[in-house]
């Protein structure tokens, strides 16, 4: 068994109790896949995120709501006033003002512009 079989299984190993896709490439450069909530693709797996919880935004400036990169980083797109937001699970160290969203985008919003927030 070479290293990355050994790999392969090792990761198949741990997930193994929930469910996961496999998505593997093939020489034509397709991909194969089966079930779902996690994929592999070159040696890593991705985890898909489950929201803990949903918003509002409410930028009483009246503008879209810019959704950046990381705190207080690159700005990667902006959200209406009212579009419902799905936040996602951080370790904190964004800080206090930042909120971590996955839906309709991944990124950072600004906490105080989030209302109706429900977990």
């Amino acid at each position: 068994m070479n290293k990355k079989s050994a790999t392969t299984l090792f990761k198949v190993a741990v997930v193994g109790l929930i469910p996961i896709t496999l998505t593997q490439a093939t020489p034509a450069n397709t991909a194969i896949q089966s079930r779902s909530t996690i994929s592999e693709t070159s040696d890593s797996l991705q985890l898909v995120q489950t929201p803990i919880g949903y918003c509002t935004v409410a930028d009483p400036t009246g503008t879209p709501l810019n959704v950046r990169q990381k705190p207080n980083g690159k700005v990667i797109g902006s959200l209406k006033n009212g579009t419902i937001v799905a936040l996602g699970v951080t370790d904190g160290s964004e800080g206090e003002k930042w909120t971590k969203i996955i839906r309709p985008l991944e990124g950072y919003v600004w906490s105080d512009y989030l209302t109706d927030c429900k977990y």
